[in-house]
C-alpha cells in the first residue's frame, strides 16, 4: 500500500489495488455496485409465468367448454326438431256419411319415447288437412274436454258447409289439463263439412304440427267403397 500525505490539504490519498469478486450465498457482489440475479428473483420470475400460463391455459379451457356445451345445445335442438314429439296409438278410422262420402276420421296420438310434454292447447298446436278439394291451413280449435282448462266442450267440434274443423279430446289426461305427457293419450277428430267431404279412393293428408317437434304427417286413402265404420290403417 502506497500512502501520500500533504501538508496543504491535510487529506490522504489511499490507493487499493482491486478486490475480487465474492460469492455470497449464492450473489454475486462487485465493489463497483454491479450485481447479478439471485435464486429467489429467479424462482420469482420463474413463478410468474406459471401463474401467467396457467390463467391463460384455465381462459383457453373455459372458452372450449362454453364451446362445447353450445354444440351439445344444438345438436340436442336439433334432434328435437327432426325427431318427431308424437305418433300414432293404433289406426285410423273413418266414418261415412248417408250419402257415400267421409265425414269423419279418427285416431289416437300419444308422446313419443323420450319426448318433452307437448301443449295441445290451440295457441300452440295445428292441424292441417289436405284433400282432392283443397289444402285446409289451421283447422284446429282446440283441446275439448269437460272441466276448466280445456279450449272447450266436445260439442264444439263441428264443421260447416264447405270447411273441415279439427280437434283434441282427451282419453287419459293425467297430468296438466290440456299437456300430453308420458302415459296420456288423446282422440283427434277431423270432421269434413258438407261440400268438401272426400269421397271413395281419395288421398287425404293430415299433418300435426307441435310448438317443438317434427311434424306427424299421417296419409290415408278411402277405399272405392264408403260406407259405414271404415279401418283405414
Amino acid at each position: 500500500m502506497f500512502q501520500y500525505n500533504s501538508s496543504f490539504t491535510k487529506a490522504s490519498l489511499l490507493i487499493s489495488p482491486p478486490i475480487a469478486p465474492k460469492m455470497m450465498f449464492g450473489k454475486f457482489i462487485r465493489r463497483n455496485g454491479k450485481r447479478g440475479l439471485t435464486g429467489i428473483e429467479t424462482a420469482i420470475i420463474l413463478v410468474a409465468f406459471v401463474i401467467v400460463a396457467a390463467s391463460f391455459a384455465f381462459a383457453v379451457l373455459n372458452v372450449g367448454f362454453q364451446s362445447t356445451q353450445k354444440a351439445q345445445d344444438v345438436m340436442r335442438g336439433g334432434m328435437e326438431q327432426a325427431s318427431s314429439a308424437m305418433e300414432i296409438d293404433g289406426g285410423v278410422v273413418g266414418y261415412a256419411s248417408q250419402y257415400g262420402s267421409l265425414d269423419q276420421l279418427n285416431f289416437t296420438i300419444r308422446l313419443s319415447p323420450g319426448r318433452t310434454p307437448i301443449d295441445l292447447h290451440k295457441d300452440y298446436f295445428v292441424i292441417t288437412v289436405t284433400t282432392s278439394s283443397g289444402s285446409f291451413t289451421d283447422v284446429y280449435v282446440g283441446v275439448l274436454g269437460n272441466g276448466t282448462g280445456y279450449d272447450g266442450t266436445p260439442d264444439q267440434c263441428v264443421a260447416s258447409a264447405g270447411e273441415i274443423v279439427a280437434c283434441t279430446i282427451p282419453v287419459r289426461d293425467k297430468g296438466a289439463i290440456g299437456f300430453m305427457e308420458h302415459g296420456d293419450k288423446f282422440l283427434v277428430v277431423v270432421k269434413f263439412g258438407d261440400g268438401v267431404k272426400p269421397g271413395s279412393n281419395e288421398l287425404i293428408t293430415l299433418e300435426l304440427k307441435p310448438s317443438i317437434g317434427n311434424v306427424l304427417t299421417i296419409q290415408r286413402q278411402t277405399p272405392l267403397v264408403v260406407s259405414g265404420v271404415m279401418f283405414l290403417g
